[in-house]
Order: structure tokens, then C-alpha cells, then sequence
């Protein structure tokens, strides 16, 4: 009888599906999920408008960019754009203007 007092039935089996433990570890990883941020008009337009003054004046930027876990830091120079696909190089790496959230131009 001391089995079953309290939380006792529950605490006498410690066995788990692995079924449960991926429903448990897709949870926590749902909670960490970002949603990916909309950027008001005016300031997607300041963006632009930085990486083109960039582009022309070959000055490096830092940018911020957007991640579904964590944003990340690209730093380096504007090497290429592409309007018609939307994208920005910045040494070697293709960044989509849609997930840059900040940028800094160092001076």
C-alpha cells in the first residue's frame, strides 16, 4: 500500500517511450523558435539605403541577422547585390535584405 500513496504509482515507473521523448525534445525546441521579426517600411528603407551607401563607398558594415534559434553577426564588406533576388554578398556570404535586422556601418 505505501506504493500508492502520494505521487507513489507515477514514481514506481521511470520507463519512457522514446515516442514521448521525442514529442518532449520537439517541444523544447519549438519553445526556442523565433518567429522571424517584420520590419517596419521606414527602417527596411534606412537598410537599403546603408548597404547601397556601402556598396558605392566600399565601406565595411556589420550586420545582424536573423535566425529561427539565435541572430548571428556578419561583418566585412559589400561585394554584391542583387535586386531582383533580393540578396546582398558580403564576402562570399549571400544575406537576404528580408533577415537583415541591423546594420553599422564601421567607419
Amino acid at each position: 500500500m505505501k506504493k500508492l500513496t502520494g505521487n507513489g504509482l507515477w514514481e514506481s515507473s521511470r520507463m519512457m517511450l522514446f515516442e514521448h521523448r521525442d514529442a518532449l525534445l520537439n517541444k523544447k525546441a519549438e519553445r526556442q523558435h523565433k518567429a522571424h521579426p517584420v520590419l517596419d517600411e521606414q527602417h527596411a528603407n534606412m537598410i537599403a539605403e546603408q548597404i547601397s551607401e556601402a556598396y558605392r563607398e566600399q565601406h565595411p558594415v556589420q550586420l545582424r541577422i536573423y535566425g529561427e534559434y539565435e541572430d548571428s553577426v556578419i561583418s566585412g564588406i559589400v561585394t554584391k547585390v542583387n535586386p531582383w533576388e533580393l540578396k546582398v554578398q558580403i564576402d562570399g556570404h549571400w544575406v537576404p535584405l528580408a533577415d537583415i535586422l541591423e546594420i553599422s556601418l564601421d567607419m
